[in-house]
């Protein structure tokens, strides 16, 4: 008897529990529900507050911030620079809220056109930068050929045809680089914490950021239809809203933080990367202590990106026009110069650090491992890039280099033909100028090659070479092996 009364206090015992579980399971879901429910709802209005009723940006916010602070679920709300709202839940959860009609991501932006003010502005804005460049001895370059594009918005909204992130793409190819594409819901956290592993000498991001204060954030994707879990897997990310033009409603995801890049950013050193954000806030003084300056520390050369909000047609043209003059062979300074002289501003395009204005991408020539030519002295890779005193060429072998003589050959006349014959020795290279059709008996410099593991270097005085031509068409041809790079043309390098 004793026994059956015991099974029955424990199967009433399981019974209780399990449907207090249940309860709980239940009333946690309602939180989350009603967190869905009110960002939706803040979203709705202030769109309305801004695009119906024409209310100022500051007052709609100011207007959605005293809203939730009225909620008996939210405990605070934390303005942040621009647009945006820390939201903290007294049951622990947190969502930071992307708000906005000039910003990045909201299908309203109008933008007014990217003209370009009077040329006389223009032109004394890039006289100014032209003559800051003068005074830089040697270029900080990027040091590899692998870029990343990494657009979180390509099926939002677009200003630019092709979009911004195909243009991107196409100048970053003139180059020789080779572009690995990442769109939407690739955008993600994961692709996100590999960016260290994949050695990209270019990086690309375009999406949601914000200020948050000391941080920079950066919203990635997939979207989330409510309120995501609080894990969302990774260490340093944030729960956060957004509008979304393409879906037409208030969408979820995660933002990435300094705290992330800290954590996954550590498996590789950036390659003197150049990171580029097209979002709001990508380098605002406040957000630069964070992600920013611990990309810098982590081996990247320069961060580049607006100080405060930006609208889709001031970001996707400013991307374009920065980009088509680094692909030009400007440097930072030059291409910002441009970015800045059209007058689509504030925000103001910028660079972090100071002092690395002299930035370029450097020019790749990419050569297959052939099997007629022993891998010492098969060219794989060749990095070329000039400042306004040397061109610097840095040939990669597919082994450490053991040869007796290769040539590297420039055409300094457009005509296709080499007028300037450079042989390069395993202890010196002698540049020769062209005395004859395919003659070269003009010496007229040798120096010292610098070999490290597979890679063999030279630095070519420009004036001593090439004289007063700013432009050089390069390409180096083994007479032994019969390899050349490339196979076929040449790479274009400007002083």
């Amino acid at each position: 008897m004793k026994k059956v009364l015991w099974v029955c206090v424990l199967v009433i015992l399981v019974l209780f529990l399990f449907s207090f579980n249940l309860s709980g399971n239940a009333q946690q879901q309602q939180q989350l529900d009603r967190i869905t429910q009110l960002a939706r709802k803040v979203h709705g209005d202030y769109r309305s507050l801004v695009t119906v009723r024409r209310l100022n940006i500051p007052a709609a916010v100011q207007e959605q911030q005293k809203f939730l602070l009225e909620q008996p679920e939210v405990q605070d709300v934390v303005r942040l620079k621009g647009s945006n709202l820390m939201v903290r839940f007294k049951d622990g959860n947190e969502l930071l809220m992307f708000l906005g009609e000039e910003r990045l991501g909201d299908e309203f932006e109008k933008g007014g056109g990217f003209g370009a003010p009077p040329p006389q502005v223009q032109q004394n804005k890039l006289q100014r930068v032209e003559q800051a460049i003068v005074m830089i001895r040697m270029p900080c370059a990027t040091n590899s050929n692998k870029a990343l594009i990494f657009d979180c918005l390509e099926d939002d909204y677009n200003v630019i045809s092709p979009k911004i992130w195909q243009q991107v793409k196409s100048n970053l190819e003139t180059l020789g680089y080779t572009c690995t594409v990442y769109l939407n819901n690739s955008a993600n956290l994961a692709n996100a914490a590999l960016i260290d592993d994949g050695e990209y000498g270019v990086v690309f991001l375009r999406g949601h950021g914000g200020d948050l204060g000391g941080d920079f954030g950066f919203l990635v994707r997939p979207w989330y239809t409510s309120y995501p879990p609080a894990n969302s897997g990774y260490t340093g990310t944030i729960r956060a809203s957004a509008y979304c033009a393409a879906a037409g409603q208030t969408q979820f995801g995660y933002v990435f933080t300094g705290t992330f890049s800290s954590t996954y950013w550590t498996n590789k050193t950036f390659p003197a990367s150049l990171f580029f954000l097209e979002s709001c806030h990508g380098a605002d003084p406040g957000a630069l202590p964070g992600m920013p300056t611990w990309t810098i520390n982590h081996g990247a050369s320069v961060w580049i990106g607006w100080n405060e909000s930006v609208s889709f047609n001031c970001g996707d043209n400013g991307s374009k026009l920065f980009f088509e003059k680094m692909k030009d062979q400007k440097n930072v300074d030059y291409s910002l110069g441009a970015v800045y002289a059209t007058g689509c501003r504030p925000p103001e395009l910028v660079s972090h650090p100071s002092g690395k204005g002299s930035c370029r991408l450097s020019i790749w020539i990419s050569d297959p491992n052939e099997a007629s030519s022993v891998d010492s002295r098969d060219f794989k890779l060749v990095k070329l890039i000039a400042d306004s005193t040397n061109a610097y060429v840095r040939i990669t072998f597919y082994a450490v280099p053991n040869f007796n003589e290769f040539f590297l050959y420039a055409d300094t006349g457009g005509s296709n033909a080499a007028e300037i014959a450079i042989k390069c020795h395993m202890n010196n290279f002698e540049i020769y100028t062209q005395t004859g059709s395919g003659v070269y008996g003009n010496k007229v410099f040798t120096g010292t090659p610098s070999i490290s593991g597979n890679n063999y270097s030279l630095t070519i005085p420009w004036a001593t070479a090439f004289g007063t031509i700013n432009t050089v068409k390069f390409w180096l041809y083994d007479m032994t092996s019969q390899d050349r790079a490339p196979d076929s043309g040449s790479a274009v390098l400007k002083k």
